[in-house]
């Protein structure tokens, strides 16, 4: 599924490089992606957040109160991969510890 979801993900970036995707349809694949975050936030706590945190990001763009060009979409990935992984680092060393 995480796959899946990444492959097309990567689809609309490039295709949003190339064409102009209307502000509707960002909305619904920014909801898209913060459900998609949440159900993996309720499996599993550090993963999914930082699908949630490019959901919201692309809901508040799509709405106009952010203008976000094509390279900060990109740092705004690499961001939220950043802050999910050490979320993920900081739990796994705090279970390890307290299993100690």
């Amino acid at each position: 599924m995480s796959g899946i979801f990444l492959l097309s993900l990567g689809v609309l970036i490039i295709l949003a490089v190339f064409f102009s995707l209307s502000s509707s349809f960002w909305l619904f694949i920014g909801f898209f992606i913060s459900v998609f975050g949440i159900f993996k936030m309720v499996k599993s706590f550090p993963s999914g957040i930082g699908a949630l945190i490019v959901g919201i990001i692309i809901v508040i763009t799509s709405l106009g109160f952010v203008d976000v060009n094509f390279w900060e979409f990109i740092l705004v990935l690499l961001g939220a991969g950043l802050i999910e992984g050490g979320l993920r680092i900081l739990f796994l060393n705090v279970r390890n510890n307290d299993e100690i």
